[in-house]
């Protein structure tokens, strides 16, 4: 059977478009696994720090509604890539290719409100989990994350706006914005803007408090060393956090229409399949992290009793000022491995 000429055309756009799509699901499938690795080593730890709190029992279930969420990305992702090659190639093989690319490209939609939902899903839940450790970390001090708050609220309506405009669309771009008025087509870009601008002010505030921890320790107790996994543990928060800040910005790629045919294409397909599985890492990494260390929270109460430790040193009448500090150092300086 000879194909017509539209035929002919659209054949090699059709194995460009397989190529890429199984390179997205290769791409994605492997950071999905280092996922689930990551995922079992965070149930594992969560468990044997008990679960008979409340909060420890809600931090589970957040833990297992983002791994969830991201599988059902990766499954809703394979079965979209899966119909195009059933649709297109393996149905109606008589059929004109045009045409069935045509109607697959139609249908698609049907796939992609739930997969928009899914993932704004695990960004706000992400962004909630970075801000939840700003305020444990600030002392509990809500004036501290009004500004974070008020940015997740907002990313929080748009991204509805964003879910509802795309259900409602009567099409829609592989970049998944949904079509009409302005408030339809920017919500998208401004929940991904704000959420960005949560994660930058948040990862900020951590960086700040471990600057001013480590400076009144030391202002204190001139000779202090600071537990090492205490301070690694810092670190890591830091570090991640801007390290995602950095892959959010990245993100920005998937709002340009790319064609096919253009080779930064693979860019937009690299950061699109990787960016459903990102969204649950990064909230993840910060579950196992603070599992891992429960001293940080003992270094908060340090510092806020820093200035009673001050006061004991100078008018503590029962002793020198030099045995006041030693006392001091004894009772108030954290113990490795607490």
């Amino acid at each position: 059977m000879s194909l017509s000429g539209d035929d002919q055309k659209i054949l090699p756009a059709i194995g460009r478009s397989t190529y890429q799509n199984i390179m997205g699901i290769v791409v994605e499938s492997a950071t999905w696994g280092s996922y689930a690795l990551l995922f079992g080593f965070a149930v594992c730890i969560q468990i044997s720090n008990g679960l008979r709190t409340t909060r420890n029992k809600v931090i589970l279930s957040v833990t297992c509604l983002l791994f969830a969420s991201s599988t059902v990305l990766l499954a809703l992702n394979v079965a979209w890539k899966m119909k195009g090659v059933h649709d297109i190639l393996m149905e109606n093989p008589t059929g004109s290719l045009t045409n069935k690319v045509e109607s697959y490209n139609a249908s698609i939609t049907q796939l992609g409100t739930p997969e928009e939902a899914l993932f704004m899903l695990n960004m706000i839940i992400g962004d909630t989990i970075v801000i939840w450790r700003v305020y444990v970390i600030w002392g509990r001090r809500k004036v501290v994350v009004v500004l974070p708050v008020t940015c997740l609220l907002a990313s929080l309506g748009f991204a509805i706006t964003d879910v509802v405009c795309l259900s409602a669309s009567a099409g829609t771009t592989r970049t998944s914005i949904p079509t009409g008025q302005k408030i339809c087509t920017w919500s998208e870009p401004i929940a991904w803007a704000l959420s960005l601008l949560t994660n930058i002010m948040s990862t900020s505030l951590i960086a700040i408090q471990a600057w001013r921890l480590r400076r009144d320790l030391k202002n204190v107790f001139d000779d202090y060393i600071p537990d090492r996994p205490t301070w690694r543990v810092i670190a890591l928060l830091i570090e991640s956090g801007f390290m995602y800040c950095v892959f959010w910005m990245c993100e920005l790629i998937l709002f340009f229409d790319i064609p096919r045919t253009s080779p930064a294409f693979y860019a937009w397909q690299f950061f699109a399949s990787i960016g459903d599985q990102i969204s649950g890492i990064y909230p993840t990494a910060i579950i196992v992290i603070v599992s891992l260390q429960h001293t940080f929270d003992d270094i908060i109460t340090t510092r806020n009793n820093l200035g009673k430790s001050q006061s004991r040193m100078l008018f503590n009448s029962g002793s020198g000022p030099t045995q006041s500090l030693s006392d001091s150092r004894d009772l108030e300086t954290p113990k490795a491995g607490n």
